[in-house]
């Protein structure tokens, strides 16, 4: 189970103790989370500005991963890398930001020419990673909030660079009007870090009822596309997991993704 962050609307200790106990009830054998912006409490320097205490993050059988690169192996046998950051871009007060002139998740060489690089070992996105998973979009994927593209450019060209089998995020909670959307991405290295924000790579765009996904309780890829999507090790499935939606309310399923993943080798 894949958490993008925002597990509260305060960010207190409490409202997150709330919710982590609400996620131990859930039956996974691995449960993986990120904060959100809401998460005031778990930014320490935030937090303790405004005046709060530090926060007990790890109860329930759940995993709150900082930000970086993780590895886990599953009973199963299989094995899977997943980056995971909970930083957006800078929107008014609140936790985990920076600056949109600010890339964290590239190297130096690959930074645009107009932003600063402040990425640090553990902050870039590295190649080959499985899965990433961030608390916001990057730019034009999924990430429409009213008429603005919300999302960071600098997560992007780092997608592009790392070319994961899946990133999924939230943070943008936009309206439905009917159906979900999932992005399958063949991102091209040479066309996305040789152009600035106004490019996009060809997407393939998979729609998925609102009422059927209501019915069966989340939300996953029509046959057809889960399996061209399982046959193209080039694409990279992109996901917006919001299960808020724009009335403070919790009325979005969850979505349920399958991936081939590697089989740790034994040593």
């Amino acid at each position: 189970m894949l958490h993008c962050g925002d597990l509260t609307q305060d960010g207190t200790p409490e409202s997150i103790s709330s919710a982590l106990e609400a996620l131990g009830k859930i039956k996974a054998k691995l449960k993986l989370v990120i904060a959100g912006n809401h998460e005031i409490s778990l930014d320490k320097p935030y937090w303790l500005s405004q005046g709060g205490t530090e926060a007990d993050a790890s109860k329930n059988g759940v995993i709150f991963l900082p930000e970086g690169t993780h590895t886990f192996d599953l009973p199963c046998g299989a094995t899977f890398s997943i980056y995971a950051s909970p930083y957006t871009p800078s929107y008014g007060a609140s936790a985990f930001q920076y600056l949109s002139g600010e890339d964290r998740f590239n190297p130096p060489g690959v930074t645009a020419t107009w932003a600063k690089n402040v990425s640090t070992q553990t902050s870039i996105i590295p190649s080959g990673v499985d899965i990433v998973m961030t608390h916001g979009p990057s730019k034009y994927i999924l990430d429409r909030a009213g008429d603005v593209s919300a999302g960071c450019e600098h997560l992007r060209r780092a997608v592009a660079r790392a070319h994961p089998r899946l990133h999924c995020f939230g943070h943008i909670h936009s309206q439905r009007c009917g159906f979900y959307e999932a992005y399958r991405v063949e991102f091209n290295d040479q066309k996305e870090l040789g152009v600035e924000a106004g490019s996009t790579s060809p997407i393939l765009k998979d729609w998925v009822g609102e009422n059927q996904a209501l019915r069966r309780g989340f939300r996953s890829l029509a046959p057809n596309a889960a399996e061209g999507f399982r046959n193209n090790k080039q694409q990279t499935l992109c996901i917006n997991a919001a299960m808020e939606g724009e009335e403070g309310v919790l009325e979005h399923p969850p979505w349920l993704v399958k991936l081939h993943l590697p089989v740790k080798q034994e040593t």
